[in-house]
């Protein structure tokens, strides 16, 4: 019999990260040092997905530098997943979206610098610990985490903004970090930027960005669901 009051993970008793190197990696050995230590971490190279079991993996982790066009074409399993109550955190530029949830990244005006400047919008666990004045800064220099956004789908929750006024004189401003839930699935959590893990992350640091993010994804209901009308037949 399971253990009374003992959270069971799709990963058995500790939460699982699986981790998807490309050929381009940088992160991947210092990715492992930075993940809970109540987690199990394991690192794979992003083509076996083809036939990786997934059944154990509570939080599939894809970099900036993921094959788009590879991941497109076995979309049908990673919806699979999804729908089994995996969740997805993503980084990076969508040029191609591989998933029916993710659009194309717009990006933002440099001029005025401040549009670089990541403001909160309903940032809930996933955010709400972190300093907005500097925690998305890379040694006091704005741009590193990110320069622009995507729509999220329908029912998603955005977490951070970046944007605002552009040389004509419109306003083009959005949602670098979002996150959306399935009904009766998993999650995607969106970060269109630069590895995420790179900021507030260190495991010495409280509050830890990465940690909270983990932490949310897997342990609670934020976002509610999306209704069912946001999820392809």
């Amino acid at each position: 019999m399971p253990d009374a009051g003992v959270r069971r993970y799709r990963g058995g008793r500790r939460p699982h990260l699986a981790f998807a190197r490309s050929t381009r990696e940088f992160n991947g050995d210092r990715m492992g040092g930075l993940v809970p230590q109540d987690w199990r971490f394991t690192p794979f190279d992003l083509h076996t997905l083809v036939d990786l079991p997934l059944d154990d993996i509570d939080v599939l982790y894809l970099t900036a530098m993921h094959d788009q066009i590879f991941l497109k074409s076995i979309e049908p399993r990673l919806i699979g997943y999804l729908r089994a109550g995996g969740h997805f955190l993503i980084n990076g530029h969508i040029l191609l979206p591989w998933l029916p949830w993710l659009s194309r990244f717009q990006a933002v005006s440099p001029r005025p610098y401040t549009n670089w400047m990541v403001r909160p919008a309903q940032p809930g666990g996933y955010f709400g610990r972190m300093d907005f004045s500097r925690f998305h800064l890379h040694e006091g220099i704005l741009g590193q985490y990110a320069r622009g956004f995507s729509i999220p789908p329908e029912g998603a929750q955005p977490l951070c903004l970046i944007g605002g006024p552009t040389p004509d004189g419109t306003v083009l401003e959005g949602p670098v970090d979002w996150v959306w839930r399935m009904p009766g699935g998993g999650k995607i959590f969106m970060h269109n930027g630069d590895h995420i893990e790179q900021f507030c992350s260190d495991p010495r640091l409280s509050p830890n960005l990465l940690h909270d993010i983990l932490r949310v994804l897997v342990e609670s209901d934020e976002p509610m669901e999306a209704p069912t009308s946001a999820v392809p037949i």
